[in-house]
């Protein structure tokens, strides 16, 4: 018997919650842990996820733990201390669904600023828990889930980003198998998709059916052959937020949940598999990825080459608000997109380092706070 696999969800929000669920729901020998702030979450969490799955008949073996990002030599004891082979980071100071719980018309004004200005919400507690991962000594893998087209290219110039994201470029490939099987009249099976797509084309596609100003990488095949040149994949992709549109906002992070079950679960289970996934070993942007022997190889759409994956994810990086990650980690923000958080939140930063992440987070926390006072009526 292969012995239990060790896996650390580190992050008891919604989608650390979600993927822990669903991780111990199975026949399979696994070892899971949840880690949050508060005690009174996590352990409730961790008996809902023992007991619901003791009713289906597994039997898992589930723990959970607390511990701030913040206090890094602490998470780095708790990660020594479970020895896990798999950490999987589901922690952000504000979840990229938050600011849709604002007034529909202060959302409306706040969403135009895209993506990448709030880059230090995701970034600074994905560096403290990459900083604890070093401290702790372990070698396990780490699958982050915040921001990782951004938060790892970012990272890598200090050595700390984690091996793999989950999620953005992931979301919608179910959504285009569908559509290109029913359009082929064949068995989604007999269908592969190759996405090569930044987190703004990922969120634009869902909702708008195309990729807007940014460019994107698309390759069908069918049993193996690549058939994209003979469908029409613009209308394909018109069909996302009509035929094939899906719930959003918080109830639709089901997808994301089951986005990084589909990296956890090969990585956990020693298994390869195709997949899409973002950050890979800190590059920008997502694309699809073979996962063999649990490393990682990036596999394009049939006909490009590494420059144009990179070049594509570089246009999507600039539509979502980010214009350069430079070598050293620093970050710089387009104009327009920072132009936006001036005028709604009064916050500008047209240029982060590393070093200033953490003070930029708390900033945009207590001016999204005071914005969400003023705007609610």
């Amino acid at each position: 018997m292969n012995p239990s696999r060790r896996i650390m969800v580190l992050g008891a929000g919604d989608l650390g919650r979600r993927v822990f669920h669903e991780l111990a729901h199975t026949t399979r020998e696994r070892h899971v842990q949840l880690v949050g702030r508060d005690e009174e979450v996590a352990l409730r969490a961790a008996n809902l996820t023992r007991f619901s799955a003791l009713q289906r008949g597994f039997t898992p073996t589930v723990g959970h733990a607390c511990t701030d990002l913040t206090d890094v030599a602490r998470t780095a004891e708790r990660i020594a201390a479970f020895a896990p082979d798999i950490v999987f980071l589901a922690a952000s100071y504000q979840s990229w669904w938050v600011i849709s719980t604002l007034e529909a018309a202060a959302f409306q004004r706040v969403y135009a600023a895209n993506y990448g200005p709030w880059l230090p919400m995701h970034l600074v507690p994905v560096m403290k828990a990459m900083e604890a991962v070093r401290l702790s000594g372990t070698e396990a893998l780490i699958v982050n889930a915040a921001y990782p087209d951004a938060v790892h290219p970012a990272l890598a110039a200090v050595g700390l980003s984690p091996d793999i994201g989950i999620g953005n470029v992931a979301n919608n490939v179910p959504g285009i198998t569908a559509a290109a099987a029913d359009e082929l009249g064949r068995s989604t099976a007999d269908v592969q998709v190759r996405l090569v797509a930044h987190h703004y084309v990922s969120h634009r596609l869902s909702r708008h059916g195309d990729s807007g100003p940014a460019a994107m990488g698309l390759g069908i095949r069918l049993d193996g052959r690549d058939v994209t040149a003979e469908l029409d994949t613009a209308a394909l992709l018109r069909r996302l937020p009509a035929q094939y549109r899906r719930t959003g906002g918080l109830a639709g992070q089901t997808m994301t949940a089951a986005s990084a079950l589909s990296v956890l679960e090969p990585l956990a289970d020693g298994r390869d598999a195709v997949v899409h996934a973002p950050g890979v070993d800190g590059a920008l942007g997502g694309c699809p990825v073979a996962i063999e022997s649990g490393k990682f190889r990036v596999l394009l759409p049939d006909g490009m080459t590494d420059e144009q994956a990179h070049a594509i994810n570089v246009s999507g990086q600039a539509q979502d608000g980010i214009r350069e990650i430079r070598a050293d980690g620093t970050v710089l923000f387009e104009p327009a997109s920072m132009a936006v958080m001036t005028e709604e939140l009064g916050y500008d930063c047209p240029e982060m380092r590393l070093s200033e992440a953490e003070d930029r987070a708390r900033e945009i926390a207590e001016r999204f706070a005071e914005y969400r006072t003023r705007t609610t009526t």
